[in-house]
C-alpha cells in the first residue's frame, strides 16, 4: 500500500493529466452531438463566412481602385483648370495692354485731327538692321499712299513732334530716317526769336542733334529750353513742326555762328505708333 502511494505521488502530474484530458474528451463528446447532428448548418454557416469574408476584400479592394480613379480625375481636373488659370490669366494681360494701346492710340488721333496735315496713322514694327543707327519700320506703304521724303511726326505726352522723313517704300512697309542719324539734316528755327539754322543727327555717339549756322546775333536773345521748330525751307518738312528744346549753346569768338545742341522732343526709345504726312488738308 505504502508502495502504490509512493508511486502515485511520485506520478501525481502525470495521473492529474491524464484524468483532465479523459474528461475534457468526455465533455467534448457530449457537446459535439448536437454540431455532428447537423452538419448542413454548419457547413452553411461556415460558407457564410467565407463568402462574407471575401465579399469585405472585394469591397476594400474595388473602393481602393475607386479612389484610385477618382483621384487621378480629380488630378487631371486640377491640371485642366491650371491651365485654364494661366490661359486666363494671358488673356487678361493682353487686353489690358490692347486697352492701353487702343487709349494711346485714340489720344494721338484725336490730336492728329487738329493738325493741317494729312496724316497716315501707322505702326513701328522694328528696325532695319542693314540702314546704320537704327532706321525705323513702319506697316503702312505704297499702297497706303506713303512715298519717299514724306514727314514722319508722332505725338507723346500731348505734344506733337518730328521723327523724320521715308527714305524707302514697299507695298506694305516703309522705313524712316529718325533725326538722330548723321545723314539726317533738317531746316529749324527757333520758335522764340525766329533765328534759323540747320539741324543733324549725331548717330550713336550723342541722342542730341546739332543745330549749326545760327547767327551769332541770336545769342542774347536765345536761352535754354527753348522751342527749336521746323521752318519750312527745303520742301522736305511743313513748317512749325516741333523738334526739339536747346540744352547747349556754344561760340567761338571767330566765328559768324553759334553751335547749339538740341534734345528731340520725341523719345525715340518709346514709339509705337508715328503718322506720315501726307499733304496740306483742304
Amino acid at each position: 500500500m505504502n508502495k502504490i502511494s509512493s508511486a502515485f505521488l511520485k506520478h501525481k502530474r502525470g495521473y492529474l493529466l491524464l484524468i483532465f484530458l479523459t474528461v475534457s474528451l468526455i465533455m467534448l463528446g457530449i457537446s459535439s452531438r448536437g454540431f455532428l447532428n447537423r452538419p448542413k448548418e454548419v457547413g452553411v454557416s461556415f460558407f457564410s463566412y467565407i463568402d462574407a469574408g471575401i465579399s469585405a476584400v472585394t469591397k476594400w479592394f474595388s473602393n481602393t481602385w475607386n479612389s484610385i480613379s477618382e483621384l487621378k480625375r480629380v488630378r487631371e481636373e486640377l491640371t485642366s483648370v491650371q491651365k485654364k488659370l494661366l490661359e486666363y490669366e494671358r488673356i487678361s494681360r493682353d487686353i489690358v495692354e490692347l486697352r492701353k494701346e487702343n487709349e494711346q492710340l485714340r489720344e494721338q488721333l484725336k490730336l492728329s485731327r487738329t493738325s493741317i496735315y494729312t496724316q497716315i496713322p501707322a505702326e513701328v514694327i522694328g528696325h532695319d538692321p542693314t540702314i546704320p543707327f537704327s532706321s525705323i519700320l513702319i506697316n503702312k506703304g505704297l499702297k497706303d499712299g506713303v512715298k519717299r521724303e514724306m514727314p514722319v511726326i508722332a505725338y507723346q505726352s500731348g505734344l506733337q513732334g518730328l521723327v523724320g522723313k521715308v527714305i524707302l517704300v514697299n507695298r506694305h512697309s516703309a522705313i524712316v530716317l529718325p533725326l538722330f542719324d548723321p545723314s539726317s539734316y533738317v531746316a529749324g528755327r527757333i520758335q522764340k526769336n525766329r533765328y534759323g539754322g540747320l539741324l543733324k543727327g549725331q548717330g550713336a555717339a550723342s541722342p542730341l542733334l546739332i543745330m549749326e549756322y545760327v547767327k551769332k546775333n541770336a545769342m542774347k536773345s536765345t536761352g535754354y529750353g527753348d522751342d527749336v521748330v521746323t521752318s519750312g525751307l527745303g520742301g522736305v518738312y511743313p513748317k512749325g513742326i516741333h523738334i526739339g528744346r536747346i540744352r547747349s549753346i556754344s561760340s567761338k569768338s571767330y566765328e559768324t555762328s553759334m553751335v547749339l545742341e538740341v534734345e528731340p522732343i520725341i523719345d525715340f526709345a518709346r514709339i509705337e505708333y508715328v503718322f506720315v504726312i501726307k499733304k496740306a488738308a483742304k
